[in-house]
C-alpha cells in the first residue's frame, strides 16, 4: 500500500468516526480523479458533477454502517460507477436519456495521446483509431491501468471482475493495439516505398 493509499485510509477511518473534515479532504482529494473518470463513462459533465455530489452526500449520511477501506480510490470508482449507473438507468426510464448499455463507453481523445510532446499527428491519429477498436470494457481497463495507476486487483474492483479477467482484457487490449499499429506501420511503409 502507498503512502497516499494509507493516508487516504486514515481519513476514511476519520470520516466514518462522524468527521465531516475528513470526508471533505477526501472529496478534495479525490474529486478530479473522479470527475474525468466518470466522463469518460458517460461523456455528462453535469451528471458527473451530480453523482459525485451524491455519492458523497451518501457516504456521509451511510458513514456509521460503512466498512474499512485500504484503498479509498478504487472504492470512490466504484462507488461512482455504480451510481452513474443506477443514475443513467433512472434518466433513460423517464426518457431523458438515449437507451443505457451494460457497459459503459470509454472514449480517447486526440488531447490524451499527444506522443512525447512532439505531436505527432500520424502517430497519434494511428494510436486512437487503435484504441477506437478495442471493446467498451478493454478501453475502461486500460483506462484504469494507464491512466489511473490502478493495479491488477483494484481495477478488478472497479469493474466487478476477477483479476484474471482484468489481465486477460488488458493482454488482448495491448495485443490488439499491436497488431493494428503494425499493419498500420507496414501500409504506411508500403505507401512510401
Amino acid at each position: 500500500m502507498t503512502e497516499a493509499d494509507e493516508n487516504s485510509a486514515q481519513l476514511w477511518e476519520t470520516f466514518r468516526g462522524g468527521e465531516a473534515r475528513a470526508l471533505a479532504a477526501l472529496f478534495e482529494m479525490y474529486y478530479d480523479a473522479l470527475y474525468h473518470y466518470g466522463l469518460k463513462l458517460t461523456g455528462d459533465e453535469e451528471l458527473v458533477k451530480d453523482c459525485i455530489q451524491n455519492l458523497f452526500q451518501k457516504l456521509w449520511r451511510r458513514r456509521e454502517g460503512l466498512r474499512a477501506v485500504q484503498v479509498v480510490k478504487a472504492y470512490l470508482f466504484k462507488a461512482l460507477r455504480r451510481h452513474l449507473g443506477d443514475e443513467t438507468k433512472l434518466l433513460q426510464h423517464r426518457h431523458l436519456l438515449p437507451n443505457y448499455t451494460d457497459s459503459f463507453e470509454v472514449t480517447y481523445s486526440h488531447e490524451e495521446f499527444l506522443i512525447a510532446q512532439q505531436g505527432d499527428a500520424e502517430q497519434s491519429a494511428r494510436l486512437l483509431a487503435a484504441l477506437n477498436q478495442l471493446s467498451k470494457r478493454q478501453r475502461e481497463a486500460l483506462y484504469l491501468k494507464f491512466f489511473d495507476g490502478f493495479s491488477y486487483e483494484r481495477i478488478a474492483e472497479v469493474m466487478s471482475l476477477n483479476t484474471q479477467s482484468v489481465r486477460n482484457l488488458i493482454f488482448n487490449a495491448l495485443k490488439t493495439l499491436r497488431k493494428v499499429l503494425v499493419a498500420a506501420l507496414a501500409l504506411l511503409f508500403l505507401l512510401a516505398n
